[in-house]
């Protein structure tokens, strides 16, 4: 089991701390490209969408990120302070309705194995496995 922890805030231009650092750690523990490219997506995904409606785009508050490689499972975790949507809200768009954006948790739900919001006393703990 490895772990890493570390904060941004949630600038957008933060984005590539955060691809880079996972890209990093799935390196060292031997994840295909292929599923290094996924993952990187999806987590890139997830940590826009705190910065959109979390922090409706303010670039600074912070946004606490962790990898663990469990087993055979990665587990991220991507903690935000801000505001908090309804849980039953988060849903992929119809996938009918073709227009730019709002795709992302479609993608984020169809890379991850499991995906689970839990609200905090302040903010939302997202927790991704893969």
């Amino acid at each position: 089991m490895s772990k890493i922890n570390f904060q941004i805030q949630s600038d957008p231009k933060n984005l590539k701390i955060v691809r880079k650092n996972l890209s990093t750690f799935l390196s060292s523990h031997k994840i295909t490209d292929k599923d290094e490219g996924s993952i990187v997506l999806a987590v890139d995904e997830a940590v826009q969408n705190v910065m959109r409606y979390a922090y409706q785009l303010n670039p600074a508050h912070p946004i606490d990120i962790e990898f663990e490689k469990k087993d055979t499972d990665l587990i991220v975790k991507i903690r935000d302070y801000g505001k908090q949507v309804p849980i039953e809200q988060i849903k992929p768009r119809d996938l009918e309705d073709v227009k730019p954006g709002g795709l992302g948790v479609h993608f984020i739900r169809s890379i991850s194995k499991e995906m689970n919001y839990q609200h905090q006393d302040q903010g939302t703990l997202l927790t991704l496995v893969f």
